[in-house]
């Protein structure tokens, strides 16, 4: 293999690589319909590590729904996305009792209402206080 052929196959690899980091999911709740971490509950576009749900600092997650999400451990993730339309109940974070956070680099919210209960908590990763 010459040397373009060689830094093109690596170059390619490691694109691969970077697609190949994170995942990205929708909520659709089709296993128990609460449960983050269910991965019935989500569909998956890209590679992702069993159990496959959001729960990697690479993965995006898109919640397009009213729901209630129990939340049964701490999630580290990249970019969570809630847009449940107008409706006149709440998207809702909850807990199985403990204290359980999302936490995110990004969190976007369009044109939804959301509580976060009990003991769950949202939050974004380090954010710069202006």
């Amino acid at each position: 293999m010459d040397s373009e052929a060689t830094k093109l196959a690596a170059v390619l690899l490691c694109c691969l690589a970077g697609v190949a980091s994170g995942a990205f999911f929708c909520w659709t709740g089709n296993g128990d319909g609460t449960s983050w971490g269910d991965e019935d509950n989500w569909t998956v576009i890209g590679p992702c590590q069993d159990p496959c749900y959001p729960r990697t600092p690479d993965d995006d997650a898109v919640i397009d729904e009213v729901v209630t999400i129990t939340l049964t451990e701490d999630e580290t993730i990249d970019d969570l996305n809630i847009s449940g339309g107008f409706d006149i109940l709440p998207t809702r974070f909850t807990t199985d009792s403990n204290a359980w956070t999302v936490n995110c680099d990004t969190i976007t919210f369009s044109g939804v209402w959301v509580e976060v209960r009990e003991l769950a908590a949202l939050e974004i990763n380090d954010v710069d206080p202006c």
